[in-house]
């Protein structure tokens, strides 16, 4: 049968593959619009295609500075979705508040 990390690794894709998918924008982009949406699917798709994991904070400041996204939905939306389910694509720990850069 399958070990625990073999267990680990297909829910891993399950995940993935569940964030990717238009089920995923259909069930979050009355919350939090579809272009929010497909802009964390996009960072997802990039980081895995780089293989270079994305810094949970980088991403809040994308969110939030690039994208003009509240502090509080972004951190809703990362509460929502429990984006430590995403590690290691998502790596790091959020601090609160923006971050100056």
């Amino acid at each position: 049968m399958y070990g625990n990390l073999d267990i680990e690794i297909i829910d891993f894709i399950d995940l993935i593959d569940n964030t990717l998918s238009s089920s995923f924008t259909e069930k979050w982009k009355h919350k939090y619009s579809e272009k929010f949406i497909k802009l964390f699917q996009l960072k997802i798709l990039t980081a895995l295609s780089n293989r270079k994991p994305i810094k949970i904070n980088s991403l809040y400041n994308y969110f939030t500075k690039k994208g003009r996204y509240s502090p509080e939905v972004v951190i809703n939306f990362f509460n929502s979705i429990e984006i430590e389910l995403y590690n290691p694509v998502i790596t790091g720990q959020l601090t609160k508040g923006p971050t100056s850069s």
